[in-house]
């Protein structure tokens, strides 16, 4: 629903992207939805470094690119948000979206209604992050979305996507082929949760969209 994008160099061939399971919210995730509220008001959480380990540096003020305040410090991370300073058609924050996961796929989606305004928290320097293992990969990452109204999202019979994998130890560039699956999201008025998971084990892969929080997603300081 950040950061939030993540170039993340892994050694295999095939990625799925998994969006799924509500874990909260005033629905619990009921048909397609995944409400937080008009307020996200985070306090105590801890932040990682990229390594994955434990951030024990200076204190510091946090900032996303569209309002809130934020504080890191004593390794541990507070932040609130009533909404965006500012919002932009529905259509143009999927495509923005689109642009910064790397995948031409929100942008395809029906939208209801159509004048519905919104934007996605991202982070300056701070990112939704995830768990990886050795046979296959794992990626697991949370976006929150405001919206100013009750919007549903439909997506029907979406063609596959290229994904371009990138192995650092080869240099070389591998297309990924994802099929993608129909999905919906009911957007409530406010902020609402969204997880990606990424798994990984051949050359093919399979999109899943749905609504949700992780609990294996932790906050990197980048």
């Amino acid at each position: 629903m950040n950061k939030k994008r993540i170039i993340w160099l892994v050694p295999v061939l095939v990625m799925a992207l998994i969006l799924a399971g509500c874990r909260d919210g005033d629905d619990g995730g009921k048909d397609g939805g995944c409400s937080i509220g008009n307020e996200i008001n985070w306090t105590d959480l801890l932040v990682y470094k990229p390594d994955m380990e434990l951030y024990t540096g200076i204190d510091r003020s946090i900032v996303s690119t569209h309002g809130g305040t934020g504080l890191i410090k004593g390794g541990k991370m507070s932040f609130s948000i009533v909404k965006p300073d500012s919002m932009v058609p529905i259509v143009a924050l999927l495509g923005d979206m689109d642009e910064r996961l790397g995948y031409n796929v929100f942008s395809r989606v029906e939208y209801d209604p159509t004048d519905a305004h919104g934007r996605d928290l991202v982070f300056t320097y701070l990112t939704k992050k995830f768990e990886t293992k050795t046979t296959s990969i794992t990626k697991e990452e949370t976006y929150y979305i405001y919206v100013d109204k009750d919007c549903t999202l439909t997506a029907k019979g979406l063609p596959s996507v290229e994904y371009i994998y990138h192995d650092d130890s080869t240099g070389d560039d591998i297309p990924v082929q994802i099929t993608v699956s129909n999905f919906t999201l009911n957007l409530k008025q406010g902020w609402n949760h969204v997880i990606k998971i990424l798994t990984a084990s051949s050359t093919r892969g399979t999109l899943f969209i749905g609504p949700g929080d992780s609990d294996n997603c932790i906050w990197i300081l980048e």
